[in-house]
Protein backbone atom coordinates (compact mmCIF):
# COMPACT_ATOMS: atom_id res chain seq x y z
CA UNK A 1 0.00 0.00 0.00
CA UNK A 2 2.87 2.62 0.68
CA UNK A 3 4.51 1.23 -2.34
CA UNK A 4 1.76 2.37 -4.57
CA UNK A 5 1.30 5.62 -2.95
CA UNK A 6 4.65 6.43 -3.27
CA UNK A 7 4.47 5.65 -6.88
CA UNK A 8 1.24 7.58 -7.42
CA UNK A 9 2.90 10.56 -5.60
CA UNK A 10 5.99 10.28 -7.73
CA UNK A 11 4.51 9.91 -11.28
CA UNK A 12 2.11 13.33 -10.31
CA UNK A 13 5.53 14.87 -9.25
CA UNK A 14 7.00 13.94 -12.33
CA UNK A 15 4.09 14.54 -14.50
CA UNK A 16 4.32 17.98 -13.35
CA UNK A 17 0.75 18.04 -11.83
CA UNK A 18 -0.05 21.04 -8.78
CA UNK A 19 -3.40 20.89 -7.42
CA UNK A 20 -2.55 22.84 -4.17
CA UNK A 21 -1.74 26.18 -4.84
CA UNK A 22 -4.92 28.16 -6.54
CA UNK A 23 -3.95 30.98 -9.22
CA UNK A 24 -5.99 33.19 -9.72
CA UNK A 25 -7.90 33.16 -13.14
CA UNK A 26 -6.26 36.58 -14.87
CA UNK A 27 -8.69 39.64 -15.42
CA UNK A 28 -6.09 41.72 -17.34
CA UNK A 29 -6.64 39.66 -20.77
CA UNK A 30 -7.89 41.02 -23.73
CA UNK A 31 -9.62 39.11 -26.67
CA UNK A 32 -7.33 38.02 -29.73
CA UNK A 33 -10.09 35.55 -31.35
CA UNK A 34 -13.23 33.34 -31.50
CA UNK A 35 -14.56 31.07 -33.06
CA UNK A 36 -17.24 28.13 -32.96
CA UNK A 37 -16.30 24.00 -33.38
CA UNK A 38 -19.03 22.44 -35.47
CA UNK A 39 -18.40 18.65 -36.17
CA UNK A 40 -20.80 17.92 -38.40
CA UNK A 41 -23.76 19.43 -37.51
CA UNK A 42 -22.99 19.60 -34.17
CA UNK A 43 -21.94 22.09 -32.11
CA UNK A 44 -19.34 21.09 -30.17
CA UNK A 45 -17.66 24.74 -28.28
CA UNK A 46 -17.19 28.05 -28.44
CA UNK A 47 -13.26 29.44 -27.70
CA UNK A 48 -12.32 31.81 -27.15
CA UNK A 49 -8.48 33.16 -26.75
CA UNK A 50 -6.93 35.90 -25.11
CA UNK A 51 -3.73 37.75 -24.16
CA UNK A 52 -2.64 40.77 -22.44
CA UNK A 53 -2.30 42.86 -25.36
CA UNK A 54 -5.26 41.37 -27.62
CA UNK A 55 -2.34 40.25 -30.17
CA UNK A 56 -1.13 36.90 -30.75
CA UNK A 57 2.32 36.85 -31.69
CA UNK A 58 3.48 33.09 -30.41
CA UNK A 59 1.99 30.29 -28.39
CA UNK A 60 4.75 31.20 -25.65
CA UNK A 61 3.39 34.20 -24.46
CA UNK A 62 0.66 34.38 -21.78
CA UNK A 63 -2.35 33.18 -22.86
CA UNK A 64 -5.84 32.40 -22.27
CA UNK A 65 -7.61 29.65 -24.00
CA UNK A 66 -11.49 29.21 -22.98
CA UNK A 67 -13.37 26.41 -24.33
CA UNK A 68 -17.64 27.12 -23.69
CA UNK A 69 -19.09 23.79 -24.09
CA UNK A 70 -22.31 23.44 -26.37
CA UNK A 71 -23.04 19.57 -25.21
CA UNK A 72 -22.57 17.36 -22.58
CA UNK A 73 -18.70 15.56 -22.77
CA UNK A 74 -17.38 12.74 -20.55
CA UNK A 75 -13.57 13.49 -19.14
CA UNK A 76 -12.95 10.13 -21.13
CA UNK A 77 -14.45 11.74 -24.18
CA UNK A 78 -11.90 14.88 -23.03
CA UNK A 79 -9.04 12.69 -22.56
CA UNK A 80 -9.41 10.41 -25.79
CA UNK A 81 -9.87 13.54 -28.27
CA UNK A 82 -6.60 15.21 -26.45
CA UNK A 83 -4.59 11.77 -26.65
CA UNK A 84 -5.91 11.76 -30.56
CA UNK A 85 -4.37 15.21 -31.21
CA UNK A 86 -1.23 14.53 -29.85
CA UNK A 87 -0.58 11.43 -31.50
CA UNK A 88 -1.57 13.18 -34.58
CA UNK A 89 0.94 15.99 -33.59
CA UNK A 90 4.00 13.69 -33.04
CA UNK A 91 3.93 13.96 -29.72
CA UNK A 92 6.40 12.06 -27.42
CA UNK A 93 3.98 8.60 -26.02
CA UNK A 94 5.89 8.68 -22.79
CA UNK A 95 5.26 12.76 -22.31
CA UNK A 96 1.40 11.58 -23.48
CA UNK A 97 1.40 9.04 -20.86
CA UNK A 98 2.41 11.15 -17.66
CA UNK A 99 0.17 14.56 -19.31
CA UNK A 100 -2.79 12.08 -19.42
CA UNK A 101 -2.29 11.21 -16.32
CA UNK A 102 -2.46 14.51 -14.77
CA UNK A 103 -5.33 15.73 -16.82
CA UNK A 104 -7.11 12.66 -15.46
CA UNK A 105 -6.56 13.46 -12.06
CA UNK A 106 -7.74 17.42 -12.97
CA UNK A 107 -10.76 17.25 -15.54
CA UNK A 108 -14.35 16.97 -14.46
CA UNK A 109 -16.96 15.83 -16.83
CA UNK A 110 -18.14 18.48 -18.81
CA UNK A 111 -22.01 19.77 -19.21
CA UNK A 112 -23.47 21.52 -21.95
CA UNK A 113 -22.77 25.71 -20.87
CA UNK A 114 -19.66 24.51 -18.87
CA UNK A 115 -16.17 25.96 -19.59
CA UNK A 116 -12.54 25.10 -19.25
CA UNK A 117 -9.86 27.43 -19.09
CA UNK A 118 -6.56 27.00 -19.62
CA UNK A 119 -3.81 29.77 -18.87
CA UNK A 120 -0.01 29.39 -19.42
CA UNK A 121 1.80 31.97 -17.57
CA UNK A 122 4.81 34.18 -18.97
CA UNK A 123 6.76 31.10 -17.69
CA UNK A 124 5.19 28.75 -19.79
CA UNK A 125 3.15 26.95 -16.74
CA UNK A 126 -0.21 25.96 -17.45
CA UNK A 127 -3.29 26.45 -15.05
CA UNK A 128 -6.66 24.72 -15.50
CA UNK A 129 -10.07 26.35 -14.61
CA UNK A 130 -13.47 24.96 -14.71
CA UNK A 131 -16.43 27.20 -14.66
CA UNK A 132 -13.89 30.28 -13.79
CA UNK A 133 -12.65 28.21 -10.83
CA UNK A 134 -9.03 26.76 -10.29
CA UNK A 135 -8.39 23.09 -10.80
CA UNK A 136 -5.01 22.91 -10.59
CA UNK A 137 -1.77 22.85 -12.64
CA UNK A 138 0.78 21.33 -14.74
CA UNK A 139 4.03 23.21 -14.53
CA UNK A 140 5.90 21.64 -17.63
CA UNK A 141 6.47 24.06 -20.62
CA UNK A 142 6.65 21.66 -23.00
CA UNK A 143 2.78 20.26 -22.06
CA UNK A 144 1.59 24.17 -22.13
CA UNK A 145 2.81 24.36 -25.50
CA UNK A 146 1.60 20.44 -26.61
CA UNK A 147 -2.07 21.32 -25.17
CA UNK A 148 -1.93 25.03 -26.88
CA UNK A 149 -0.71 23.85 -30.01
CA UNK A 150 -3.93 21.30 -30.27
CA UNK A 151 -6.08 24.80 -31.33
CA UNK A 152 -3.04 26.87 -32.35
CA UNK A 153 -0.59 24.93 -34.80
CA UNK A 154 -0.31 26.04 -37.91
CA UNK A 155 -1.01 22.34 -38.72
CA UNK A 156 -4.37 21.88 -36.38
CA UNK A 157 -7.04 19.75 -36.98
CA UNK A 158 -8.77 22.53 -37.67
CA UNK A 159 -7.04 25.31 -39.39
CA UNK A 160 -10.42 28.03 -39.34
CA UNK A 161 -10.80 27.49 -35.96
CA UNK A 162 -6.73 28.12 -35.88
CA UNK A 163 -6.97 31.23 -37.94
CA UNK A 164 -10.04 32.84 -35.98
CA UNK A 165 -8.66 32.27 -32.09
CA UNK A 166 -5.32 33.87 -33.52
CA UNK A 167 -6.89 37.03 -35.31
CA UNK A 168 -5.95 35.69 -38.89
CA UNK A 169 -9.17 35.35 -40.10
CA UNK A 170 -12.26 36.94 -39.88
CA UNK A 171 -15.50 35.28 -38.12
Amino acid sequence: MRINLFLITLLLFVAGLHPAVAKPLPQNMKLIGEAELKVLWFRVYNARLESPEGTFVSESMPLLLTLEYQRNISKQELLEETCSQWQRAGIDPHDQALWLTSLNELWPDIRRHDSLSFYQDSDGYGYFYYNQRYLGSIRNNRFSRAFLDIWLSDNSDFPQLTRQLTGRLPE
